[in-house]
């Protein structure tokens, strides 16, 4: 039996797809393809795909809108269980609704979408989501930010499937958030969240949107296809004006190059690989290191033969 059998039935056929090339779900616009790639819209489908992948030992990793991650030209080899929603409905894993001064969210939800609807409804304190490229339950786990706000900050609680196949809520402040990471544990799978905000007129929510909207297309390479800062930024410091310290703006190897706008984004310029872009990380690491004694860690999750 092939890999793609064993998850027959689990989701509809549609949603269920043999050797998915990554690079059509990723925002880097490279990866090859994925053995089986599965779209669950409910909480169930999910956990009954991961179930089965557990017992009949198949490698897999779920996908929100590839905005962070970085795959091999090789492909995964296993299946990729994406969660990403374009319509917000009730019952989905990307379910939308206001309850008071909550907000309530299902992991395929991008955070653009979640911060324009906290406007909508007069709330205020997801205005620096609205330039992430995110979807909630990737964002929650990496715990996203900017303009000096994240997720853990915003959140009240959230919804998970257990390693071990049980569902849970845990209080956000439960979940180890740090900087660029949260202690949701390996293998755990976040399937929705709570967001307690701030009541506030709706066009002054706006208005913060629009100036943070602004303020990204200036400073970053938005019109670009990327995976989002490539560097987390070390303590005291920006990796963006390191990288540009030690003159690696325009850097480039093959179509990935680091962007003349700012040091911290490798873009794809058209037919870059992910042989390319590694091959320029490494060398702006290596760069940085030697100008300024810092060594560079990614914020952009790397793929190689399936393992993170």
């Amino acid at each position: 039996m092939g890999i793609a059998e064993l998850f027959s039935g689990l989701v509809p056929a549609e949603r269920l797809r043999r050797n998915e090339g990554l690079d059509r779900h990723t925002t880097y616009r490279v990866g090859g393809p994925a053995d089986v790639m599965c779209l669950p819209e409910t909480r169930s489908e999910l956990l009954e795909v991961v179930t089965t992948a557990k017992v009949h030992e198949v490698p897999w990793l779920v996908l929100g809108n590839g905005s962070n991650i970085l795959f091999s030209d090789d492909g995964f080899r296993g299946l990729v269980i994406k969660i990403r929603g374009s319509t917000p409905a009730d019952g989905t894993l990307w379910h939308l609704k206001q309850d008071g001064e909550r907000l309530r969210a299902g992991a395929g939800v991008s955070l653009p979408r979640l911060a324009w609807s906290a406007a909508a409804t007069g709330l205020g304190g997801l205005e620096f989501c609205t330039g992430i490229p995110g979807v909630v339950g990737g964002s929650i786990r990496g715990n996203a930010g900017a303009h000096g706000s994240d997720l853990g900050s915003v959140l009240e609680s959230i919804e998970l499937i257990r390693p071990s196949g049980d569902l849970d809520t845990v209080p956000a402040g439960e979940a180890g958030f740090s900087y660029r990471k949260s202690g949701i544990e390996q293998g755990g799978i976040v399937t929705g969240a709570v967001f307690r905000l701030t009541p506030d007129e709706p066009e002054k929510v706006y208005e913060r949107i629009r100036e943070f909207t602004e303020y990204r297309k200036r400073t970053q390479p938005s019109a670009d296809q990327s995976a989002g800062c490539m560097f987390k930024n070390p303590e005291g410091g920006k990796a963006g004006r390191l990288i540009d310290t030690a003159g690696c703006k325009g850097l480039q190897v093959g179509g990935a190059r680091v962007s003349d706008l700012h040091g911290n984004f490798v873009i794809n310029q058209g037919g870059a690989t992910a042989s390319d872009a590694l091959r320029l990380i490494d060398m702006v690491r290596e760069r940085v290191f030697e100008r300024t004694g810092i060594a560079l860690e990614l914020e952009v999750r790397v793929m190689k033969s399936g393992v993170v």
